[in-house]
């Protein structure tokens, strides 16, 4: 009597997907770490040791005397302002949510990540260099967002609207650290550093567009200080944290020639990218590997 072998199940679409998404983050993970730096070194802005002091403690001189000169002028500025202004602030300001910024990103990326084997070798070359690009500005956003909310929390500064129910002759410079609510973490602001770190990364892989880029930023900033959410000095201290970490990360990536290309001088400029017809192309059946198309 003769004995079947059990057939072992077969991985679902959907766990092949995982598994190659995964093994891609991994992949592009490692790659990062390991890819081999090389010279001559990317030189950004005021990277020297001296000047890098010299202009941490002019971001701190500024924002300071923003805490104590400024910040005590705009309590009670929401109550002030036109009921209609107001309402549209109330929208601009979610555009520094980490959600509206991190999930269109996140979802791209990994999406990429899963398909990237099923593109022939020339559009393989284009899905990496959107993926490498995606990778930037997700760590740019990421990495200064989480610094500052694990400040935020520990400093504890009363918010606006928090502090002119709050008694004393200055109730601005109210801070209890570790605190750990939502209505005593005003600096830095959240949203700010969201929204510049992601500005200031999108400026340097498109220079051109990067007044258009900053000004944006600028307003989303401006919004949390018409809400009562933050003061001036929240939005600037974030400003400066977001643009010192993006530079940094451009850095590392311009490095180990990703993303960017560095001149003789040490000069970092972006690498020309993918065309709009080519990334288009990405959503064609025709570029897929005859694997694929067979599964």
């Amino acid at each position: 009597m003769s004995e079947t072998a059990a057939t072992p199940p077969q991985p679902s679409l959907w766990q092949e997907e995982v598994r190659a998404t995964l093994h891609g983050v991994g992949a592009a993970w490692q790659m990062l770490r390991t890819r081999k730096v090389r010279t001559p070194l990317p030189r950004v802005p005021m990277d020297q040791t001296v000047e890098l002091l010299c202009l941490f403690l002019l971001a701190c001189g500024v924002v300071a005397g923003t805490m104590v000169l400024v910040d005590p002028l705009v309590l009670g500025l929401r109550a002030r302002l036109p009921l209609e202004l107001v309402r549209v602030f109330e929208r601009v300001t979610d555009l520094g949510l980490g959600s509206v910024v991190l999930i269109p990103l996140g979802v791209a990326f990994l999406v990429l990540l899963a398909t990237l084997r099923r593109f022939d070798p020339l559009y393989r070359r284009v899905a990496a260099a959107v993926v490498a690009r995606l990778g930037f500005l997700i760590l740019s956003v990421t990495g200064v967002s989480l610094f500052v909310l694990v400040v935020k929390y520990a400093l504890g500064r009363a918010r606006p609207s928090l502090a002119m129910t709050l008694p004393g002759p200055h109730p601005h410079l109210t801070f209890e650290f570790f605190r750990l609510k939502a209505s005593y973490a005003s600096f830095p602001s959240g949203h700010s550093a969201v929204v510049f770190s992601f500005a200031v990364a999108l400026a340097l892989l498109f220079p051109k567009a990067r007044w258009w880029l900053i000004g944006l930023a600028v307003l989303v900033a401006t919004s949390r200080v018409v809400l009562g959410s933050h003061y001036p000095s929240d939005v600037l201290a974030s400003a400066a944290l977001s643009t010192a970490f993006v530079f940094f990360m451009a850095k590392v990536f311009a490095a180990r020639r990703l993303v960017f290309a560095v001149a003789a001088d040490g000069t970092i400029r972006p690498k020309p990218g993918p065309s709009m017809r080519r990334l288009l192309a990405l959503f064609s059946p025709a570029h897929r590997t005859n694997g694929s198309k067979e599964a």
